[in-house]
């Protein structure tokens, strides 16, 4: 289990939502473009290689545009709900760590998995449409308009495919969950759906590549390979979140945590800090006052050579970008706010008094004690669960 959100590198922000693209995509931009300019060069042989390359950059770029704007409706549509929304960071198959926030209900889950797939619909059918009402033989921008509407639209029906983490699984859940009144279920046939069309993706790649289309086949391979490996980690998750079940933050989060002043330099802390094997967060303090933490991760990130210069409050994260969690506050949200910030650790106050850190480490800690609860007590009253339901064969 990874407790930070997917990793990518920061690169804008836009209506206030910090968007991150992963590495992932130097790949597919050079895919697409390479294809689109092999097709441009298909379609008008009289074009140099200069124009074709043009063509196939710019058809990279405008779906890394038509990505960009799908998740940006949902960290829109999530902000408009009150719920955090942000950084978004753009993956294979769109977007994660905004639309990746646990809803309260089952309705606002469906409105922001819904809120992609409408809004590329939208743009997809303006833009398609008003390019096939042109005139015969339109000039090359209405064509462009025409290929833009199109990425649109295949986004659009690609997240409603109801296999999670695409958007029509995330629905899926939504909808199972309020018919059964239970978000676990909900995640078991996103789950289920999930793996189902991995496989299926996975099947028809390597029957594709039979037929002697290579290209066509690795996507699908991937693609049935990222879906699977994207369901069994909702699945781990709410594995986890069950551990968590009943905890609060003040139940996990760590007490003493260890402080320094704001004017303080890095060298004077910094060294024998981070070679301590319990080393996660460090408050900054006024007085009793907090500042901001300072995570291990982020002092490591830090050159020794500007230890001497660099103080304490230059580093430190503050608010807004740190939330301050309730001490009653269900584990489950604490986790999620951990998932969605990236950070070491979070504090965890009453009014202006600190009383303590919930840390990435007191989580798994925490989670390590509940499993080996749970063993014990299976190993006391017998198998309970199997892979065939109560009762069957299968581990405790």
């Amino acid at each position: 289990m990874t407790l930070r959100p997917v990793g990518g590198v920061p690169v804008a922000r836009i209506l206030g939502l910090e968007i991150r693209i992963h590495l992932v995509w130097v790949l597919i931009l050079a895919v697409i473009a390479v294809v689109a300019s092999t097709e441009a060069g298909t379609l008008h042989p009289e074009w140099n290689s200069e124009t074709r390359w043009i063509i196939g950059l710019l058809a990279a770029f405008a779906f890394l545009g038509s990505v960009l704007v799908h998740e940006l409706a949902h960290g829109l549509a999530a902000r408009r709900l009150g719920l955090p929304a942000g950084p978004i960071t753009l993956l294979f198959f769109g977007g994660g760590s905004s639309v990746d926030q646990a809803a309260g209900n089952a309705r606002d889950e469906a409105w922001i998995a819904a809120a992609g797939p409408l809004t590329s619909l939208v743009i997809g059918v303006a833009l398609a449409g008003s390019a096939l009402l042109a005139e015969s033989n339109p000039p090359l921008w209405v064509q462009g308009a025409f290929l833009f509407g199109v990425l649109n639209l295949t986004l659009a029906v690609l997240h409603l495919v109801p296999a999670y983490p695409l958007d029509g699984g995330r629905i899926l859940r939504a909808l199972v969950w309020a018919y059964t009144g239970d978000e676990r279920r909900g995640s078991k046939a996103a789950v289920l759906v999930g793996r189902a069309t991995g496989y299926v993706l996975i099947g028809f790649g390597l029957a594709v590549s039979l037929l002697g289309d290579p290209l066509n086949s690795v996507l699908l391979v991937v693609s049935g390979w990222f879906l699977g490996s994207a369901a069994r980690g909702l699945d781990r998750r709410a594995a986890v979140e069950d551990l968590l079940e009943g905890l609060r933050v003040d139940e996990v989060m760590e007490r003493d945590t260890p402080s320094v002043a704001p004017q303080l330099t890095l060298d004077t802390f910094a060294g024998q800090y981070i070679d301590r094997p319990d080393a996660s967060s460090l408050a900054v303090m006024r007085g009793d006052s907090l500042l901001g933490l300072i995570g291990v991760s982020e002092l490591r990130r830090i050159a020794r050579r500007r230890w001497p210069t660099t103080r304490a409050e230059q580093v430190m994260v503050a608010a807004p970008a740190l939330p301050i969690l309730a001490p009653e506050l269900p584990m489950r949200n604490g986790l999620e706010e951990l998932r969605r910030t990236g950070l070491d650790g979070l504090p965890v106050s009453r009014g202006a008094e600190l009383l303590g850190i919930l840390t990435r480490r007191s989580v798994v800690a925490a989670i390590q004690r509940r499993a080996g609860e749970q063993e014990r007590d299976g190993a006391r009253t017998g198998p309970r669960w199997g892979p065939f339901g109560r009762g069957g064969p299968g581990r405790p």
